[in-house]
């Protein structure tokens, strides 16, 4: 499949596909699309981004280079592949680029991903950056061992801040977040400011 400069598919490159060589019945880079594909006709859990795909699995399968397969991917093989996936890897591969300059603020908060729990294993965790203006989701990081703090500050690190206000989830609010806000060059409100320096460090 030629993959255009610049496309989702050629910016994939860069995200290194975690499985050993004998679990890679599917392309990675099909995978992935699938689920981006998914994501933007409205899904959002991670079960209703694979149904979605099986049930047009005819019509996917040969532009995402997954024609050779018998079918679509059963759901464990996907869960499993995005829970050894380099998160941080991935979001950058996905980001919106430019956007992030048109952005004049920020929301950042903690999902979870639907459909993603098993019996012995705890939903997936994420930590999400939406942009006010566009209202879509410019940057996303894992959630290790329940930490949403950990992870807020691996986005806002990431993030271009300078000038743009960030608004948090109360759980996120606290002095580690806003003095990394505040050294990146983004503004802060007394509001923020108040109730920051009531926070434990």
């Amino acid at each position: 499949m030629e993959e255009k400069p610049g496309s989702l598919m050629e910016r994939l490159n860069e995200v290194k596909d975690p499985r050993r060589r004998e679990g890679q019945r599917y392309r990675f880079k099909g995978i992935i699309g699938m689920l981006v594909l998914a994501a933007l006709q409205g899904e959002t859990s991670l079960r209703g981004m694979w149904l979605w795909g099986c049930v047009r699995w005819d019509q996917i399968a040969e532009p995402l280079d997954l024609w050779g397969t018998k079918g679509p991917p059963v759901y464990g093989m996907v869960r499993d592949l995005l829970v050894k996936l380099d998160s941080e890897a991935l979001g950058q591969a996905l980001n919106l680029g430019g956007q992030w300059e048109a952005e004049r603020a920020y929301s950042v908060d903690g999902k979870q991903l639907r459909g993603s729990k098993r019996a012995t294993e705890p939903a997936l965790q994420v930590i999400t950056a939406a942009g006010h203006r566009y209202r879509e989701v410019i940057a996303q990081g894992e959630v290790v061992a329940g930490d949403q703090v950990e992870a807020a500050l691996g986005l806002l690190h990431a993030l271009p801040l300078e000038g743009k206000l960030v608004s948090l989830d109360a759980g996120l609010l606290q002095r580690s977040t806003a003095e990394t806000i505040v050294a990146k060059g983004g503004p802060i409100s007394a509001r923020s400011r108040a109730i920051t320096a009531k926070c434990t460090p």
